[in-house]
């Protein structure tokens, strides 16, 4: 009998060792699988207040203004170039350079900010930097911040934007989801413990869905 109760006993201390060790295994696997997602509530607390330093903070911002640039370079070749000369109006080299000027009015806090609460109006206004008639300096506004409380419909109201949100491998995390109808991409890469925005997508070209 003593000998049954002595293995009873050292079959519950490894259990409860086990118990331990899965928990102390479990917490930073958790947290790892959760902190992508508080990075991008962090990033929709930023925009919806327009908290400049927030916005900031969240994004890694040389790999973001390269990759503005690229696609605006794209929607000019492909797009914007073929329409206007339609209207009989030619994209000089000059004007392609442009491409750059504004991608660095974008790639900034004010710039984030004024695209994600006016995406419907990027496209025209980017055509009329091209005619001449506006400024890239249009492209990045001051804006007020306004106070955000994380409750009532806030939250839902993220996540119905939504379309889709998962790891695309250990060190990156992509999410899709529309803004006023325009579907926007964005990817986080893991840095250190903190998780940054290191690619936004917009499509400039296509036309908006439905709202959500």
């Amino acid at each position: 009998m003593q000998n049954g109760s002595e293995l009873a006993h050292r079959l519950n201390g490894w259990a409860e060792n086990m118990r331990k060790l899965s928990i102390a295994l479990c917490i930073p696997v958790l947290a790892y699988l959760i902190w992508p997602y508080i990075a991008l509530i962090k990033l929709y607390i930023g925009l919806e207040s327009a908290n400049k330093k927030i916005v900031q903070e969240e994004i890694l911002w040389p790999p973001i203004r390269e990759g503005i640039e690229k696609d605006l370079n794209r929607f000019v070749k492909e797009v914007l170039n073929k329409n206007l000369k339609q209207q009989n109006i030619q994209i000089s080299f000059s004007a392609l350079s442009l491409t750059r000027q504004i991608a660095d009015e974008i790639a900034t806090p004010e710039g984030i900010i004024y695209l994600y609460h006016n995406p419907n109006k990027y496209a025209d206004q980017i055509r009329k930097i091209f005619e001449k008639v506006s400024e890239p300096k249009q492209l990045s506004p001051p804006t007020d911040e306004k106070p955000l409380k994380l409750e009532g419909p806030n939250i839902p109201s993220l996540w119905k934007r939504i379309n889709y949100l998962f790891f695309t491998d250990f060190s990156h995390f992509k999410a899709s989801f529309n803004i006023k109808g325009k579907p926007f991409t964005i990817i986080w890469k893991r840095r250190g413990l903190n998780w940054k925005v290191v690619l936004l997508n917009f499509p400039l070209a296509q036309p908006a869905t439905q709202n959500h």
